[in-house]
This record gives C-alpha cells, sequence and structure tokens, in this order.
C-alpha cells in the first residue's frame, strides 16, 4: 500500500507517523498519540489565562501571554484539522499514489521524482531549521546563564527565565526544573506538529504542480510534433493524405489523455484545498495577530540582547510558516496557468475541427488558474502574504501608540 509515496516521502511519513497523523497507522495510535498531543498543548492555556488575570495591568506582561496564547491555538488549530480531515488526507494520499501508477511515461516519472526530491530537500531544511531555532529559542534564557555563570562567572548567579512566561503558583526558582521541563514539552511537541503538516502540505502541493507540468509538457510536445508534420507536409508536392490522417488520429488521442490528466489533477487539487481552506484562514489571522503582538513585545527588551534572540527567532519561524503556506500557493496558480499559456501558443488555424474542438476545452479548463484557498475567500498568494505583513504593521502601529 502506497508503495511510491513511502518511497519518495518516507521521512515525511515518519514525522506524522510519530504524532499519530499518518491516517494509515494503527487505530490505537491514529486515536491515543493526537490525545496526547492535544492534552498537552491544552494543559499550558490556564496557566496563560491565570497570568493575564494576575498582571492585568502590566502591559508588558499583557503582550507576552497574548502572543503565547496566539501560538497555542495554532498548533492546536494545526492539529485538530489534521484530526478533522483524517479521511480526506487518506483519500489524499490514495490519489498521489495512483497518479504514480497513470503516469508512467519517462518525461512523466522524470518530473515526478524532481518534484518529490525539490520536496525531500524542503522537509530536511525545514525541519533542521525549525529545531535549531527552537532549540535556541528554549535555552538561551534558561540554560544561558547557567552556562555563563561556569565560563563567566559573577560574584552571584545570574538569574534563569523560562522560554514562556506564565504564572504556576508556585515558586518558579524552587521547581524550576519541573517548570522549564514543562514548557520545554509543549514548545517541542507544538513545533514537532507544524513541521510534520507543512512539509508534508509541501510535498502535496508540489505532486500538484508536478502534475500540471507534466500536462504543459505534453501539450507543447504535441503542438511541436504537429508544427514539424505541417512544415514537412509543405515541403513535399504531394503530401501522403493516408499520413496526415493517421497522424491526426495520434495526436487527437495524445490530446485526449492531456485532457484526462488534466481533469484527475484538477479534481487532486480540489481534495488538497479541501484538507486546508479551513486551517489556511485560521492560520493567517493566527499569524498576523502574532505578528502584531510580537512587534510591541519587542519594543520592551530592545536593550536585552538575550530577548531580542529569543524573539527574532519567533518571528523568523512565523514568517516562515507564512512564506511556505502563500508561495506553495502561489507555485500552484503559476504552473496551473501555464497550461493555458502553453495551450494558447499552438497554431491553432492549422488544426482540424476535431482538434480546435479539443483545444478549445483545455483552454476553457485551465483560463482561471487552480487556487489553494483561505476558507473560500481569498487564494493564497505572495499578494496575501504581502497583505498579511502590512496588516500586521498597520496593528503594531496601534497597539505601540495605545502602549505609548
Amino acid at each position: 500500500m502506497l508503495v511510491n509515496i513511502l518511497r519518495e516521502h518516507n521521512i515525511n511519513k515518519r514525522f506524522l507517523w510519530w504524532l499519530g497523523l499518518w491516517p494509515f497507522q494503527y487505530k490505537l495510535m491514529r486515536c491515543w498519540l493526537p490525545m496526547l498531543l492535544f492534552a498537552i498543548q491544552i494543559t499550558y492555556l490556564p496557566f496563560e489565562i491565570v497570568t493575564l488575570y494576575m498582571h492585568r495591568h502590566n502591559g508588558q506582561i499583557i503582550f507576552e501571554s497574548l502572543y503565547q496564547i496566539v501560538v497555542s491555538l495554532a498548533f492546536i488549530t494545526k492539529l485538530l484539522n489534521q484530526l478533522w480531515n483524517r479521511d480526506k488526507f487518506r483519500r489524499l494520499y490514495e490519489i498521489m499514489e495512483d497518479h504514480w501508477n497513470i503516469f508512467t511515461n519517462e518525461m512523466d516519472v522524470r518530473i515526478l521524482k524532481n518534484y518529490s526530491h525539490i520536496s525531500h530537500k524542503f522537509t530536511i531544511l525545514y525541519s533542521t531549521l525549525t529545531y535549531t531555532m527552537m532549540s535556541l529559542f528554549i535555552m538561551i534564557p534558561s540554560l544561558g546563564p547557567m552556562f555563563l555563570d561556569i565560563v563567566l562567572p559573577l560574584n552571584k548567579s545570574r538569574p534563569r527565565n523560562i522560554a514562556l512566561y506564565s504564572e504556576y503558583g508556585i515558586d518558579r526558582d524552587k521547581y524550576f526544573f519541573p517548570i522549564f521541563l514543562h514548557t520545554s514539552i509543549v514548545i517541542i511537541f507544538g513545533v514537532s506538529i507544524m513541521v510534520a503538516v507543512d512539509s508534508m502540505h509541501i510535498v502535496c502541493t508540489a505532486h500538484a504542480c508536478s502534475l500540471f507540468q507534466i500536462i504543459g509538457r505534453q501539450i507543447e510536445n504535441i503542438i511541436s510534433n504537429m508544427n514539424t508534420d505541417n512544415k514537412m507536409n509543405k515541403l513535399e508536392r504531394y503530401p501522403n493524405e493516408e499520413y496526415k490522417i493517421l497522424n491526426e488520429k495520434i495526436i487527437y488521442r495524445e490530446y485526449i489523455t492531456c485532457i484526462k490528466k488534466h481533469q484527475l489533477t484538477l479534481e487532486y487539487v480540489i481534495v488538497l484545498n479541501d484538507t486546508h481552506k479551513i486551517v489556511g484562514f485560521s492560520f493567517l489571522f493566527l499569524i498576523g495577530v502574532c505578528f502584531s503582538l510580537l512587534g510591541i513585545r519587542i519594543v520592551y527588551v530592545l536593550d536585552q540582547i538575550e530577548e531580542m534572540i529569543r524573539f527574532m527567532c519567533i518571528i523568523t519561524g512565523a514568517l516562515l510558516q507564512l512564506m511556505i503556506v502563500c508561495y506553495s500557493g502561489q507555485k500552484l496558480m503559476d504552473e496551473s496557468q501555464n497550461i493555458f499559456h502553453r495551450a494558447y501558443a499552438a497554431e491553432w488555424y492549422n488544426f482540424s475541427p476535431r482538434l480546435k474542438s479539443l483545444l478549445i476545452i483545455i483552454l476553457h479548463k485551465s483560463i482561471v488558474p487552480c487556487k489553494l484557498t483561505a476558507g473560500n475567500l481569498f487564494p493564497l498568494s505572495m499578494a496575501v502574504f504581502a497583505a498579511v505583513i502590512r496588516t500586521g504593521i498597520s496593528y503594531f502601529t496601534a497597539f505601540l501608540s495605545i502602549k505609548n
């Protein structure tokens, strides 16, 4: 089962499997592991709510708690989306496997493997970068002072901090390691959810892009072969009519194959969009809010290098998340629209009426690019990326005026 998917994307499968999010693993793990992840993320929210209440007159801690709540909600949203759409994800992976059995000629397989190789490299780079930033975020405020006390000791020990500030109702210094362990587990599992879900989303989107590129290449090859045949026929004084008829039948069948493959790709993109449209909308909203709150929080720590590094890790991670969602949507739009441009470049006036009818079908189906949407409201693209950044900056200036 899923022989090609497991061969090409085994590392993505492992990320999902470890979290109980792989839809083909044992039912016991599919049930208990996500429940454990959800419980871990939920256990931190009450402490943040208590912190907001206890420090409701302290603007610095309010913004600190709010951005932490937003990040926790982003983790939970990603997790719940995987659970809610588990059957759709199962169907999505099965369709991907079917495509490897349908697109079987040499050029098709080469393009599929090229995109799977790109997504594989992205998964390794993205996971490495994300876990590195996560390690810095956890270790710098808590273990950094302990390391400096050994290397550059002072007359007194440097204060130790927790990566996530919250009120536990106990002595933070006395119970430093239990609190540090709890917050670290929350962060590690939350980041793991992000890495597993986002890397697999890139795999699925890259697969759709490869299908569109395959279809576009096939249309180009048909057009180039037809133009070559037309030039040869013009050079011949007495063209072979039987050869022309036979050649037209072959081209007609190839066009029919392209249309069928294009229809399969469109159906795949619909399923892909269904699995991410709700989480796409909520995630864009949470990212915009997170940018604004982090901007305000940084204003309070401009003179603290350790805190600046910590918050820059969060901003870099948020920007990376937003870039992944928007760039993948933009790439899918571009590849799907390239089919229209390649078909439109054909010398349609040399086609027979039968071939013209097929060309019209291809142009009609590809004139509107395929899109990954945020709640069916707007397409995920680089324009949306810029809009979210602008909105976050505008909210930042508004919060800053309130703070002042």
